[in-house]
């Protein structure tokens, strides 16, 4: 029987449940090889967006700690509607700064994980075959143009790829 449930500790149920149900999505399909590479969900870092097996590694590493954080999330959900008075917010605290603390660290072991995936030098894909930095390299965007900003289209597509090896990484890739 639930006891001295007020309105707060349910609304901080509920979203301490909606967390793990999230984590725990993502940790199931980390660990079975489904988390596809994408912008809100899994380990993101450049080491972890940098290649699909980069994304898988990194993800299949970090889901035990995902699961374990969702139980976590879970159980201090339950224990702040189960306990009189104000103890459940003890508990959501508790169970919210422990969940976190296990994603930071599995999201650490996850990002060194992913650094030693080789990564696979595919060349320039966009330069219909000419070689990186050789004549007659330019990388035309729609409408025939040479851009004069060459991080101008960072991110956009897959043209300009070979000028802006390294540039795309870090902060300009996240803005």
């Amino acid at each position: 029987m639930l006891v001295g449930v007020n309105a707060l500790s349910i609304v901080v149920a509920v979203l301490l449940l909606a967390l793990a149900g999230l984590w725990a999505v993502v940790g199931v399909r980390g660990l079975r090889g489904s988390l596809e590479r994408n912008r809100w969900f899994g380990v993101r870092a450049d080491e972890t967006m940098r290649s699909e097996e980069a994304f898988r590694v990194a993800n299949r590493v970090a889901a035990p700690g995902m699961l374990g954080s969702s139980s976590i999330l879970a159980l201090g959900a339950v224990a702040s509607l189960a306990v009189d008075s104000a103890w459940w917010i003890l508990f959501a605290g508790v169970a919210l700064v422990a969940a976190l603390v296990i994603v930071g660290l599995v999201s650490g072991l996850a990002v060194r994980a992913a650094a030693t995936v080789p990564v696979e030098e595919a060349g320039c894909s966009c330069c219909s075959g000419h070689e990186e930095g050789g004549a007659g390299h330019e990388h035309t965007p729609t409408g025939g143009e040479t851009p004069s900003d060459p991080a101008a289209d960072c991110g956009t597509s897959s043209c300009g790829a070979c000028s802006l090896k390294g540039i795309c990484s870090g902060e300009n890739a996240q803005a």
